[in-house]
């Protein structure tokens, strides 16, 4: 009846050993991801982020397309 207890004891013991191993390197391998990710290194400014966009949709900034377009209709009509 004692050796069975042992035995019993010693298995449980080698499979919580097992199942904790597994725990530690899993939340080893998680800090780690979490550590190097680099996706998000600042926090996106929302208001900077629209302020970007109606720039880009301005006159001013379209001015060179605009120009771009321009010199196109000149060569063509030209040749």
């Amino acid at each position: 009846m004692i050796a069975a207890t042992m035995s019993l004891i010693a298995a449980t013991s080698i499979t919580s050993l097992v199942f904790a191993s597994i725990s530690i390197a899993s939340a080893a391998t998680l800090a780690y991801l979490v550590a190097t990710d680099n996706r998000r290194h600042r926090p996106v400014d929302g208001a900077a982020q629209f302020r970007r966009h109606l720039n880009a949709l301005s006159d001013d900034s379209r001015e060179h397309l605009r120009e771009q377009i321009r010199i196109a209709r000149e060569q063509r009509q030209g040749n």
